[in-house]
């Protein structure tokens, strides 16, 4: 991994992704404790709310009973054969200066138990017929609680309490003194209290908490926004909670928003025959709207941090790693040869100065690297000259040894041709030209050819087999001369005639191969042995010792060692010379060069 993916990796693990995880970590922690502190705040208003409810029930049982106990109440539950209009009116004043003096009480009726009653009420009062009421269940019921009261909520049993707002309270009146049955009270009240008790415990004017009164089987028998009256609570949300619970609270979807559900059941087991339980329900908007803003600062500052770290990544971060990454770039390819590779930077920091040495150095490595060249191409060309100055004497100390030979032998005419083409080879070999044509090359070896033929007459035949095309190629002087020479010197010595040089070129690739043929003595594995590792002394094993060497260890002399260290030198180490030899059997001398114009 790269320096730039480690440094975006840290970035995101060290710095997007922990304020990520904080924002998170904030959000449900801060929605864990405004529920859990809702919960506890619920529970406690709920109980609050509650016991007020249980108050106003007592309350109203506690007027009720007192009434029922008066003596003129008591008295009118007398059974009669008949009631005239007179008396009813006295009984209608009496449920008015008793029972309808309690402002709740909306309407009352007292039946004695051959059902002979009375009753009287606010406008639009109804009242419940005796023939209704001991038809419908709950007058078993309200036999068994002999006394205590028996409440149906609004909308309960709207089959016999009707479908108002009201309250219904049934009780049997028992006999002041005797304790026996004498008759029933059916109230129904009108709690406007209630409303009173929704407000003071946290509705307020935005009406936010909503309070409900349901029965057993989950029917809303009063909703202080008055919306569901009637209707099943469980229809309104996607959770399930119990209403039998002592208290519970939970985050649900009521009414198509999301909520908080809390409920708590009444315990009026006191107060006569109840299953009711109130429940509140807390759009979750309204308890978490501080807390909202809050996080949205904190979501605000969060992703503010991150623009910021995001920026210091890329105008800061970002820059000086391109910076070193281009630097690294420039060192690579500084460390492949390209000394001419700078790093420019407009800045003027500490990396600026890192530049400014980088490119210092690499120009300084660069001179030095010229100098190094400059001198080895100078120590290269003494080496050729010092080479050069080796192959001339040499070669001219063997020519003028055949003249001579001719000269003894009173061959005028042949010394003159021998001396007219010592010329012309002396006038290719002392020219300051390191490299000639090949063509050149050619007529220098054909030169040395000639006058060899003349010393060593029916000694050997040659020939020069080189494509005309290769004539305009460069090559390096006196190359070719020192190879036919060590044939001639060494491979014919044992001769004394059927000598025979074959000298031929081919192109191979970027090259020229050059191949010296002789079908002379060859050479035996120990001068081939002292010609690949350059060495005078005797090779281990071959039982020569220095200024004892055998005739055929001779055949290395001087020439072949020149031109293999001078083309290795002025071509490089992928071109020389190549040996092949089997002592009595001839030898093949391989020289490659590569192919280019001569200048």
């Amino acid at each position: 991994m790269n320096l730039r993916k480690k440094v975006f990796t840290a970035f995101l693990a060290f710095i997007v992704v922990p304020l990520f995880v904080l924002g998170v970590i904030t959000y449900t922690v801060s929605q864990h404790i405004i529920e859990e502190n809702f919960a506890e705040q619920s529970e406690f208003t709920l109980k609050a709310v509650g016991r007020n409810i249980t108050y106003m029930l007592k309350e109203a049982n506690y007027f009720s009973e007192a009434h029922m106990l008066q003596q003129d109440v008591q008295a009118a539950l007398k059974e009669k054969e008949t009631v005239d209009w007179i008396e009813l009116a006295e009984y209608n004043r009496l449920l008015q200066r008793t029972f309808l003096s309690y402002p709740p009480v909306y309407s009352a009726v007292l039946y004695n138990l051959r059902g002979q009653g009375f009753g009287d009420g606010k406008i639009g009062h109804k009242l419940i017929s005796f023939e209704e009421l001991i038809r419908h269940p709950v007058y078993e019921e309200v036999k068994r609680l002999n006394g205590l009261s028996k409440w149906i909520g609004p909308h309960e049993l709207p089959e016999l309490t009707g479908d108002g707002r009201l309250f219904t309270q049934i009780r049997i009146v028992n006999d002041k003194y005797t304790i026996d049955n004498k008759g029933i009270l059916v109230q129904q009240l009108q709690f406007q209290e209630l409303d009173k008790i929704f407000n003071f415990f946290g509705t307020g004017p935005r009406k936010e908490i909503r309070f409900m009164i349901v029965d057993g089987s989950g029917v809303v028998m009063v909703d202080n926004m008055k919306l569901l009256d009637g209707s099943v609570i469980f229809e309104q949300t996607d959770g399930k909670f119990d209403l039998s619970a002592g208290y519970d609270s939970g985050k649900m979807t009521f009414g198509g928003v999301e909520s908080v559900v809390s409920v708590h059941h009444l315990e009026l087991r006191d107060l006569g025959s109840m299953n009711w339980t109130l429940v509140s329900v807390t759009p979750w908007a309204a308890l978490s709207g501080t807390t909202v803003l809050l996080l949205k600062w904190i979501a605000a500052i969060t992703a503010f941090c991150l623009l910021c770290a995001l920026l210091f990544n890329l105008l800061f971060v970002h820059r000086n790693i391109r910076f070193i990454l281009r630097v690294v770039s420039s060192m690579k390819r500084a460390e492949i040869g390209d000394l001419d590779i700078r790093v420019q930077t407009r800045a003027t920091d500490e990396t600026a100065v890192l530049a400014r040495g980088f490119n210092s150095l690499v120009s300084r490595i660069g001179a030095l690297l010229e100098e190094v060249k400059l001198e080895q191409r100078r120590k290269t060309k003494a080496e050729l000259m010092v080479l050069q100055a080796q192959i001339k004497p040499h070669f001219l100390f063997n020519t003028l040894e055949s003249i001579n030979a001719l000269a003894a032998q009173n061959e005028g005419r042949k010394v003159s041709q021998l001396v007219q083409r010592l010329g012309t080879i002396l006038r290719i070999s002392f020219s300051q030209r390191e490299e000639i044509p090949i063509s050149m090359e050619l007529d220098h070896l054909r030169n040395y050819l000639q006058i060899q033929s003349y010393r060593f007459e029916k000694l050997f035949d040659y020939e020069i087999d080189v494509p005309a095309e290769l004539a305009s190629y460069s090559i390096l002087k006196l190359t070719l001369q020192p190879l036919v020479e060590n044939s001639i010197q060494h491979g014919f010595d044992r001769m004394e005639q059927g000598g025979l040089i074959r000298v031929r070129a081919e192109e191979q690739g970027d090259s020229i191969v050059w191949f010296v043929e002789d079908n002379g003595a060859g050479m035996a594995d120990g001068t081939l042995s002292r010609f690949r590792y350059k060495t005078p002394e005797p090779v281990p094993g071959t039982g020569s010792a220095a200024g004892s060497v055998k005739p055929d260890e001779e055949r290395v002399g001087l020439g072949l060692p020149n031109v293999a260290d001078r083309t290795r030198i002025h071509y490089g180490s992928r071109y020389g010379l190549f040996i092949c030899s089997e002592e009595g059997k001839g030898t093949i001398i391989r020289l490659t060069i590569p192919k280019y114009e001569a200048g």
